[in-house]
């Protein structure tokens, strides 16, 4: 069963659990439960006191092009080695889509190093120049500006996504 969870609400136990289960899913992910920072909230499916999967969400906004979107960002999408293959990612990201359709949001937009989870998901891969801060183990170490590889978008509303340079107005989640 999946629940949200605004960040500032995730108890100590729970930080634990999600650091204990990105480092399973993520080989060298440091010893907490974010990797460059903080998610505005989360989406956790347990079975009981057990942590099946994770999603983290980014709610901002971009530049695409000549046009300002709200976007989802997904951080860290990541599932129990023993529940893989059951459906449990496509279902963290069908909710996410049905909550940002529900506020609003004009796209959800992802990095991936494998993108099958979300091609099935109805995710496009894009080729896009990107801009962000980069954030190396909590300092800012300057701002990126090149091609980025993985980079993933849904559409959710009217608008559409459009080449050029994505400002991402922050970090790369």
């Amino acid at each position: 069963m999946s629940r949200r969870i605004i960040e500032d609400e995730i108890t100590a136990g729970q930080h634990e659990l999600i650091g204990s289960l990105l480092r399973e899913s993520f080989p060298d992910y440091p010893q907490r439960s974010y990797f460059k920072q903080i998610p505005q909230f989360t989406l956790l499916d347990w079975r009981g006191e057990k942590l099946l999967a994770h999603l983290g969400v980014e709610h901002r906004v971009i530049r695409n092009g000549d046009s300002v979107l709200r976007i989802f960002g997904v951080i860290d999408l990541c599932v129990a080695s023993a529940e893989r293959s059951r459906g449990l990612a496509s279902r963290l990201l069908a909710e996410l889509e049905s909550l940002g359709r529900s506020a609003g949001v004009d796209a959800i937009v992802l990095a991936a190093d494998d993108s099958r989870v979300y091609q099935a998901a109805g995710y496009s891969v894009v080729k896009n120049s990107a801009r962000w801060v980069m954030i190396n183990d909590h300092e800012t170490i300057g701002i990126a500006e090149r091609p980025l590889d993985g980079l993933m978008v849904k559409m959710l509303g009217a608008k559409t996504w459009q080449p050029g340079l994505v400002d991402f107005l922050g970090y790369l989640f």
